[in-house]
């Protein structure tokens, strides 16, 4: 499936010094995926903390829609309500 980054998505991980690797990895490999009102956040643990991205899936593709890592990796974990 082609992964594609919004100028959002690419502008934020060049800000916050994430690899897209990083960004692919998660997506493919999640320690956590949800799906949300209108896209899919998934979540996967870094040493001590988490990355999340944002991201919408459709027939043939993936578009990322942000990215961001989060020392707070408990309280995302609880996280239920958040909508994109």
């Amino acid at each position: 499936m082609k992964i594609r980054y919004t100028l959002h998505a690419l502008e934020r991980i060049h800000q916050r010094g994430i690899a897209k690797e990083l960004v692919e990895e998660c997506i493919r490999n999640p320690d956590r995926d949800e799906k949300l009102e209108y896209a899919h956040r998934c979540i996967k643990k870094l040493n001590d903390m988490v990355l999340i991205v944002i991201y919408r899936k459709d027939n043939d593709s993936i578009m990322i829609l942000t990215a961001f890592k989060s020392t707070k990796s408990i309280n995302i974990y609880r996280i239920a309500a958040f909508t994109y």
